[in-house]
C-alpha cells in the first residue's frame, strides 16, 4: 500500500521558513540557538528522506535500483528520527543553563545514550536481516518483526525528554514550559496514527508544528534582539548569564560605558544616537583576533551607553585581554559619525564569572557603576581592583559616610510592591543608596552597619524620612494606586528617646498622613525586647502609623513578640522563596502562612524572582509580592514612570 508524503512536504515547508527566518535574524549563535539550528536541520534531513521513501513507490515495479536508493533514504531516516530525541533534551539543557551540570553523570549518560545505541545496532543487523523495515519485491515498503523495539525507544526517549523537562521546570517561564511541552501531545498522536495507518506520514508534520511553536514563544527574537543595534538586549543578556551562573560555566565578560553617552544624546538626538549605537556595536562586532572561531563572542547593548561582549570557551582569558585592548583603542578619544567629531569618554573593565563576582545581582549592579570606579586611561582588570577597592571602602566607611552626609549623596529608591488581591502595584518599599564621588555606589549591607557604630544613623535615618514624606506629599498618592510607603527603622533609631516626636514633625512639616506610612522592623532587631523601643513603636503606632516586621524567618521568631508589636505586615525574607521548591521546606512555608494568617496579619513574600514563585506564593493567599520579577528598586522619576505604565495612572 503506497504511503502518503504529503504532510511530509507540509513539513519540509515549515522547518525551511524557520531556518531561513533564523539566519535572517541572525539567531544563530549561542549554545541554545545552535542545538535548536541542530535540532531543525536534522527535522529537515529527517523529512526529506522520509519524503523521498515514501513518493512514487506506487509506480515502482520491481527496480531495483530505485529501491536500493530508497532503502538508503529509510536508513538514514530512522538513524535522524531517533536522534530527535537525544537532541531535544540537550536543548532542554542549554535552554536551562542544566546541560553541564546533568552531563556530568554517569547514570544519565548511560540512560541517555545506550538507546539510541540499541537503535543503530538494530540498523546495523536490518543491513543483513530486514529486521526494521525493508521493501517488497513490488517496491512497497514493510515492517520488519523488531519494528516494536524501535517505536518502544522512540517512547522511551519521550518520556525521558518529559522527566528532564519537568525537572528543569523551575527555570522556565510557565509559557515557554507549556510550549516545549507541547512537543508530546503533537509526537505521541501522529506516532500513534502512524503505527496504526502507516500510509499517512504525520511524525515529522507534528516536529515541525512544535519548532513553530518554539520559534515564537521559546526562541522569541523580539524579546532577545536589540531593535536599533541588532545585537543582543539586556533579556537576552540576564538570561544567558543566569544560565552560566546556574551551570557554574565560567565566562569572561568586556563590560563597555560610553560615560558622555546622556550628553552626546542630548547633542545628536534620537536618530544619530541610535546610529552612534550601531557604530560602537560594529566596532565590538568587528573582532581581528584569530581567536574567534574557537571562542564564542556575542555583545550586547544594555542601553544608556553601556554594552558588553561575552567571552565562553577555552582561550576565553587571552580572547578577552586582547579584545579589551582594542575596544579601548578603537572607541576612546575622538569618534566621527553624522559629519561631526565626537570626543567619547570611554571606561573598560573585564570580568571572569563566576570568579569575580558570584552572582547576577552583584553582576548587574557593578555594570551599572563601575565607570565611576575604574580608569579612564586604560583597560581595567576586576580581580586587581576588586580587593584593593573593597579593602580601602571598609578602611575609609566613616569617611566615606561622613562625605555623603556633607555633599548629600544619600538618594532614595523606591521598589514596587504588588498586591495580589488587588493584581496592581500597591505600595513600594524606600531604600537608600549612596553614590561616592570617589568610590561610586557603596553597598548599604557596608555602611549601614557602621552607620549604626558610629551614630551617624540618626542623620541618614532623618534624611529618609523626610525624603520620602516629601515624596509622598508631592504625589496624589490616591492617584499612582498607592496605599503606603515602607521605611526601614534601624534599630539604634527605634532605640533613641526623641524618635518619635522627630518623626511626628516630619510628617507635620510635610503634611503628611500617617497612613500613607509603614516603618519596617527587621526580625533580629526586634529581638532587642527594650522598654524604649516597645514605647517608640506603641507611640508611633497610636499617632496612625502602621508597622512590618521585616525579614521573618531570619531571627527567632518569638510569637509573644509578634502580639506585643502591633505588626500589620510580616515580610517573609527571601530563605523562604529560595527553598519552596523543597517538598519539606514547603510544608513549613504553608503552615508559616496559615499561622499568621489566623492571627490576622497580611503577608509580604521578598525576593521573588520567577513566575513561577510568584504564582505559588499568590496561592498560599500571601496578600503582596516583592521581587525582581516584578521590579528592582529604581530612582523616584523611573517609579512613578513604572506606576503610570503598570498602574494605568495618568
Amino acid at each position: 500500500m503506497p504511503r502518503i508524503p504529503y504532510f511530509d512536504f507540509s513539513a519540509l515547508m515549515i522547518v525551511a521558513v524557520l531556518l531561513f527566518a533564523m539566519f535572517f535574524r541572525k539567531m544563530i549563535h549561542g549554545r541554545v540557538n545552535h542545538t535548536y539550528l541542530v535540532l531543525m536541520v536534522i527535522l529537515l534531513a529527517t523529512t526529506v528522506c522520509d519524503a523521498f521513501s515514501a513518493s512514487g513507490l506506487s509506480s515502482v515495479s520491481g527496480s531495483g535500483t530505485k529501491v536500493g536508493v530508497r532503502t538508503v533514504a529509510s536508513f538514514i531516516y530512522f538513524a535522524l528520527r531517533i536522534a530527535l530525541g537525544p537532541i531535544y533534551v540537550i536543548f532542554i539543557g542549554h535552554l536551562t543553563g542544566t546541560w553541564h551540570k546533568l552531563r556530568k553523570y554517569r547514570s544519565f549518560m548511560i540512560l541517555f545514550l545506550v538507546p539510541y545505541l540499541i537503535c543503530l545496532v538494530l540498523l546495523l543487523i536490518n543491513g543483513f536481516t530486514p529486521v526494521l523495515f525493508y521493501y517488497t519485491a513490488e517496491g512497497e515498503y514493510a515492517r520488519g518483526s523488531l519494528i516494536i523495539i524501535y517505536y518502544i525507544i522512540g517512547i522511551y526517549y519521550m518520556l525521558f525528554s518529559l522527566l528532564c523537562l519537568f525537572w528543569a521546570k523551575r527555570y522556565l517561564s510557565r509559557d515557554k514550559f507549556i510550549a516545549l511541552l507541547m512537543l508530546f501531545p503533537l509526537t505521541i498522536t501522529a506516532m500513534a496514527v502512524q503505527y496504526l495507518h502507516p500510509r499517512y506520514l504525520l511524525e515529522m508534520f507534528a516536529y515541525a508544528i512544535f519548532c513553530m511553536l518554539v520559534s515564537t514563544i521559546v526562541i522569541r527574537p523580539e524579546e532577545n534582539i536589540d531593535p536599533v543595534t541588532g545585537s543582543r538586549s539586556h533579556m537576552s543578556f540576564r538570561n544567558d548569564m543566569q544560565k552560566f551562573y546556574r551551570s557554574s560555566v565560567p565566562a569572561n565578560l568586556i563590560l563597555v560605558k560610553i560615560k558622555n553617552f546622556d550628553g552626546l544624546m542630548s547633542l545628536l538626538g534620537n536618530e544619530r544616537t541610535m546610529k552612534l549605537e550601531r557604530e560602537v556595536m560594529d566596532i565590538l562586532n568587528d573582532t581581528e583576533s584569530p581567536l574567534r572561531h574557537s571562542v564564542f563572542s556575542p555583545t550586547y547593548n544594555l542601553r544608556n551607553g553601556l554594552f558588553v561582549v561575552l567571552a565562553d570557551g577555552k582561550h576565553r582569558d587571552l580572547f578577552t585581554e586582547t579584545e579589551a585592548q582594542r575596544i579601548f583603542r578603537k572607541l576612546q578619544g575622538t569618534h566621527h559619525t553624522s559629519h561631526l567629531d565626537l570626543d567619547l569618554d570611554v571606561s573598560v573593565c573585564t570580568i571572569r564569572c563566576p570568579e569575580d563576582i558570584g552572582s547576577f545581582e552583584e553582576l548587574s549592579t557593578f555594570a551599572n557603576t563601575f565607570h565611576q570606579i575604574t580608569s579612564d586611561d586604560a583597560v581595567v582588570v576586576f580581580s586587581k581592583i576588586a580587593p584593593e577597592k573593597q579593602f580601602q571602602m571598609k578602611n575609609n566607611i566613616d569617611e566615606i559616610i561622613t562625605r555623603g552626609i556633607m555633599n548629600k549623596s544619600f538618594v532614595m529608591y523606591y521598589q514596587p510592591i504588588f498586591s495580589v488581591k488587588e493584581q496592581r502595584f500597591a505600595s513600594a518599599e524606600a531604600l537608600i543608596r549612596l553614590f561616592d564621588e570617589k568610590n561610586g555606589m557603596v553597598s548599604p549591607a557596608l555602611f549601614i552597619p557602621s552607620a549604626e557604630k558610629s551614630g551617624a544613623i540618626h542623620q541618614i535615618g532623618e534624611f529618609v524620612v523626610k525624603d520620602v514624606c516629601g515624596f509622598i506629599s508631592r504625589n496624589n498618592m490616591e492617584e499612582l494606586g498607592l496605599v503606603y510607603v515602607e521605611i526601614n527603622l534601624s534599630v539604634v533609631q527605634c532605640m533613641r528617646n526623641s524618635t518619635v516626636d522627630r518623626i511626628e514633625k516630619c510628617l507635620w512639616e510635610k503634611q503628611v498622613e500617617p497612613k500613607y506610612v509603614n516603618f519596617e522592623i527587621t526580625e533580629t532587631a526586634s529581638e532587642f525586647v527594650h522598654e524604649t523601643l516597645r514605647n517608640n513603636v506603641l507611640a508611633l503606632h497610636s499617632y496612625g502609623l502602621e508597622f512590618a516586621l521585616d525579614d521573618y524567618g531570619t531571627g527567632y521568631s518569638n510569637l509573644q513578640r509578634m502580639v506585643d508589636f502591633p505588626f500589620k505586615l510580616i515580610k517573609l525574607d527571601k530563605s523562604f522563596v529560595d527553598q519552596w521548591e523543597d517538598p519539606r521546606m514547603r510544608t513549613v512555608i504553608q503552615n508559616t502562612i496559615r499561622m499568621l494568617k489566623d492571627i490576622g496579619k497580611e503577608i509580604v513574600v521578598e525576593g521573588v524572582e520567577t513566575a513561577e514563585e510568584a504564582a505559588w506564593f499568590a496561592e498560599q493567599r500571601c496578600d503582596y509580592i516583592q521581587g525582581y520579577y516584578y521590579a528592582k528598586p529604581m530612582p523616584e522619576a523611573d517609579f512613578l514612570q513604572f506606576l503610570m505604565e503598570h498602574n494605568k495612572v495618568g
